[in-house]
């Protein structure tokens, strides 16, 4: 199934430097460029992995086509595909812990 590029969700997520143990701090933003590289979204979504320096931000952002979406409106995009928004961020859980463990094990 195709859906073009602005139809798309995408998520940013701010990742924890702590994730990556007590030198986190230093290799985050090595770590995000190579969770961009690896990480596939489903196909109606993009991921964007940045680090989380500021704690007041949130640490998921859902937005389509730069606008910023609220619970509910995730919920019902996510409805369309069959999956939750638990569901979706679970999956994606998984990914990190995978993408994480291959990254310091380089």
């Amino acid at each position: 199934m195709e859906i073009s590029e602005d139809k798309k969700i995408q998520l940013l997520y701010r990742v924890e430097p702590g994730c990556l143990g007590p030198t986190g701090a230093q290799i985050i933003e090595h770590f995000c460029v190579y969770a961009n590289q690896h990480l596939s979204a489903p196909y109606f979504a993009h991921y964007h992995f940045i680090p989380r320096f500021d704690k007041s931000k949130a640490e998921r952002e859902y937005s389509i086509n730069a606008r910023l979406l609220s619970e509910p409106q995730v919920q019902t995009y996510l409805t369309h595909f069959k999956t939750t928004k638990d569901g979706f961020e679970e999956q994606l859980d998984e990914l990190l812990t995978q993408a994480i463990e291959s990254f310091l094990e380089r």
